[in-house]
């Protein structure tokens, strides 16, 4: 199942996004619905997402884009572009074959909070709530 969480940092706050081959499947395929019809969805609370202590909100509303906090919740804004090319970089750690690797989603702005998506780089147990 997709562990999410946000880590907070002075000089490189990143919202973290570990799971398998299937998780990065699912998660790619809720990007692509996104692409083709942008509506606010919660990533946290979908099936495949171990329940978090970070909500994490996929939005087309306007704003900044990237990713943005809003108390101990995130707002990731993304436009249909972006969400189809993150469908594809997902794609990528969905091959079963793939032992581990990551992703870094980013939309080039300056100062940007990065997603990271990563397949077997962490244990288990990281990112699980206490």
């Amino acid at each position: 199942m997709l562990r999410i969480g946000f880590l907070p940092s002075d000089f490189n706050p990143m919202l973290l996004m570990l799971g398998d081959a299937e998780d990065f499947r699912a998660l790619g395929g809720v990007m692509r619905g996104f692409a083709r019809a942008p509506a606010d969805t919660r990533i946290d609370t979908m099936g495949f997402c171990v329940p978090s202590n970070t909500a994490v909100t996929l939005t087309g509303s306007a704003g900044p884009l990237g990713v943005h906090r809003d108390g101990n919740d995130v707002v990731w804004r993304i436009d249909a572009p972006r969400a189809a090319s993150f469908a594809e970089q997902m794609e990528t750690l969905a091959d079963p074959n793939m032992a581990s690797g990551s992703e870094i989603l980013a939309c080039g702005l300056e100062d940007e909070t990065t997603v990271k998506l990563s397949h077997g780089e962490y244990t288990d147990d990281f990112l699980l709530p206490a």
